[in-house]
């Protein structure tokens, strides 16, 4: 079955996603590297263990707007929106194909997400 969480499980909380889509052979998680997203000229993006969610995610410290976890980066990647309901559907579905994971996703099942409260 295709949702968020499934998918986690089998790419190791989402750090295989990382290695299968950063083609560069030289970075490590927690290491700095050049963002693969942009022209980026100084290595101030790395893979990091989120403990607070349970999964990895990318931080760039020169551009907060290229952070995010394995899904917002393959999203970024192919030009669609993590935010948006469809957009994250074809997100996983290309995340399975393209890493053969092998996810029935004729019948996505989505997962509950947490509402965030904005803060004052």
């Amino acid at each position: 079955m295709l949702n968020k969480d499934e998918l986690l499980r089998r790419t190791n909380n989402g750090l295989d996603v990382f290695k299968h889509y950063i083609s560069s052979a030289q970075w490590k998680v927690g290491r700095n590297f050049l963002n693969p997203l942009y022209e980026d000229r100084k290595a101030s993006c790395n893979v990091y263990f989120d403990r607070r969610n349970g999964v990895y995610k990318i931080k760039d410290f020169g551009n907060d707007d290229y952070s995010g976890d394995c899904f917002f980066f393959v999203g970024k990647l192919k030009g669609l929106n993590c935010n948006n309901g469809a957009d994250f559907v074809e997100i996983l579905k290309t995340i399975n194909r393209d890493m053969s994971l092998g996810l029935d996703d004729s019948d996505y099942t989505p997962t509950p997400q947490p509402i965030k409260k904005k803060s004052n």
